[in-house]
């Protein structure tokens, strides 16, 4: 008896080594391009629960094109950019659900720029990867299954990284063998990913763009999110950040968000009122930079404190002192 207990401890310890061993792993040849999005993940969780009145969702042109420290700066609006990388719909959708578990805003900021590109049934990628950051709950189970369907091996390449991966040893380097922690900066900027680069773009005429339909699939989790925000009592704004491009979904949202009865701002329409200067405002054909992110930070908090009951919290920093 002591023998077979022996074998079994000493077969269970090996297991545990070789899982250990391929964590370990999985660790090292992560695609590191994914750990400032992982940072920035960790970041919202450390939040105070129900301590933000505005958060914002969608791709990097959220998460370079709205700086939220400013909106509180200028109008005390609690605001928080939950923006990442890549971030297409059904990967919002899951941030928003992630961010309503902790927090009870009064308005979502969702930008559009990947409204019609949904993940489905697709292998393992950096953008899946990085929602590892979020913990397990039923909103995190559906989305999985939109990505990967019935794959096991997509399961298995995200729950075992190294599975994915494993071709990453060409890329190790010092970072590699670091640990993924939340940023200070993220605090200090409220989630907003702060580029002070500067290239100059020209924007084309916008009434000449392709105007796109929204596929079904990306309207059905566009119509999940309202029904969220409306049990909720959450109000939405839809808008969308320009760019150097030559498509556009803007209709498509302008129609969507008036039948939802929520405000949709296509800023390639409002150039001249939010003040976009082409030659100082973009870090790069896609993207705002801090110049152009403040701009759309105070068009979209002046609307705010206009038209919604968000608490100015410069009065209550200032009765704490």
């Amino acid at each position: 008896m002591k023998k077979i207990t022996k074998s079994l401890m000493g077969c269970l310890l090996t297991l545990f080594i070789v899982a250990l061993f391929v964590w370990y792993l999985g660790n090292i040849l992560r695609p590191k391009d994914t750990d400032i999005t992982v940072s920035a993940i960790k970041t919202f969780h450390e939040l105070p629960e129900n301590s933000v009145d505005v958060i914002g969702y969608g791709s990097s042109h959220m998460w370079l094109g709205l700086d939220t420290a400013e909106m509180h700066k200028n109008y005390g609006i609690s605001a928080y950019n939950y923006g990442c990388n890549w971030q297409n719909i059904n990967t919002t959708a899951l941030f928003i659900k992630d961010s309503l578990r902790t927090q009870t805003p009064k308005v979502l900021l969702i930008e559009t720029f990947n409204v019609d590109s949904v993940l489905l049934n697709t292998k393992m990628n950096g953008e899946i990867y990085y929602t590892r950051a979020i913990s397990e709950f039923e909103g995190k189970r559906q989305y999985l299954q939109q990505c990967f369907g019935d794959d096991i091996e997509g399961y298995l390449s995200y729950y075992v990284p190294f599975a994915a991966f494993h071709e990453n040893w060409i890329n190790l380097d010092e970072r590699s063998f670091g640990k993924v922690s939340a940023s200070d900066n993220f605090i200090n900027t409220r989630g907003y990913m702060s580029t002070d680069n500067v290239f100059p773009i020209t924007i084309g005429d916008y009434t000449t763009f392709e105007q796109k339909k929204i596929n079904a699939y990306s309207i059905m989790i566009l119509d999940e999110i309202v029904e969220i925000c409306k049990e909720k009592g959450i109000e939405i704004i839809f808008f969308t950040v320009p760019w150097q491009g030559e498509y556009s979904f803007g209709e498509a949202m302008k129609e969507y968000a008036e039948e939802k009865g929520y405000p949709y701002f296509n800023m390639f329409e409002l150039i001249e009122e939010v003040g976009f200067d082409q030659n100082a405002d973009f870090s790069d054909a896609g993207h705002l930079n801090n110049n152009g992110a403040k701009k759309v930070a105070n068009y979209l908090g002046k609307y705010i404190v206009e038209n919604y009951d968000v608490i100015d919290m410069r009065t209550m920093d200032n009765s704490t002192n």
